[in-house]
């Protein structure tokens, strides 16, 4: 949304509210209950405009230099923990931010992450940008979004979210969307091939005999069961962000900044030696 437009709507709504309350006061003018519940209900309505922003400041910084065309801005390293709670690490690609803020990647359910994440929620990831010199550390709980639509209902309600995103079906759309158009064939057809991680002493097929390669969907229905097979093998991954810190290393001084998000839903910012 159009950030002339947003303050517009908001600023309106800061008005409607505070007409609200001062428009509604007890029954007893003059009281202490009366004006103590006045001021209250002003308090309650500045507040609620105050958590009502478009989105954090650090996430603005983050999609301007963010080019999903350049590999150099949506890698990162993406770290969980273990059953055991022992740190594990990988890269991952980014895929993409939602209305509510929410960071996307994806995953195979048969690897270890869904695995990590079903007994750890909270994760970090460092994603070191290139071409602007910038580092992001984001910090928060992650969920993974698989096929099964019961688990995804389950994940929302932990995730909090609102809206269209509180929606399975809206998260679904949102799978095969990426699956289709963000995918390339060959990385679609990973998600075919045996669970990544098993001995190759243990798998039958022959690596040669492996998709190469996978097309989104297919006329040919032999080539929609390989297809099929793989899509349910294919989850999303939502991160929800907590605390953020934005590393600048082309000023001189370097610049570091940190933003840590409050139960309000708003965000508090310090400027913090790099």
């Amino acid at each position: 949304m159009d950030f002339l437009v947003l303050h517009r709507r908001e600023h309106l709504l800061f008005h409607f509210y505070i007409s609200r309350a001062i428009s509604h006061p007890p029954k007893r003018p003059g009281s202490r209950i009366t004006q103590s519940s006045a001021k209250l209900n002003i308090f309650n309505a500045t507040r609620r405009l105050s958590t009502m922003s478009s989105a954090p400041e650090w996430i603005e910084l983050l999609k301007k230099h963010v080019d999903k065309k350049d590999q150099h801005t949506t890698v990162y390293a993406f770290s969980t923990l273990s059953p055991e709670g022992k740190p594990r690490v990988r890269h991952c690609i980014h895929r993409d931010i939602t209305p509510s803020n929410l960071l996307l990647t994806t995953t195979d359910t048969r690897m270890q992450k869904p695995l990590q994440l079903g007994e750890h929620h909270q994760v970090e990831i460092a994603w070191w940008m290139e071409p602007p010199a910038v580092q992001f550390r984001l910090r928060g709980q992650a969920f993974t979004l698989p096929a099964d639509q019961n688990q995804v209902s389950k994940a929302l309600k932990e995730l909090g979210v609102q809206g269209e995103e509180a929606d399975a079906k809206w998260w679904e759309e949102k799978r095969k969307s990426i699956w289709a158009n963000d995918m390339s064939g060959h990385l679609r057809g990973s998600f075919g091939r045996p669970p990544p991680g098993k001995p190759l002493s243990e798998i039958k097929e022959k690596p040669e005999d492996w998709p190469e390669r996978l097309d989104a969907e297919s006329d040919d229905p032999e080539q929609q069961k390989l297809i099929d097979n793989a899509l349910s093998h294919f989850a999303l991954i939502a991160f929800k962000v907590e605390w953020a810190e934005y590393l600048e290393l082309k000023p001189s001084p370097n610049r570091r900044t940190q933003w840590t998000k409050k139960s309000d839903g708003s965000w508090d910012k310090v400027s913090v030696a790099p």
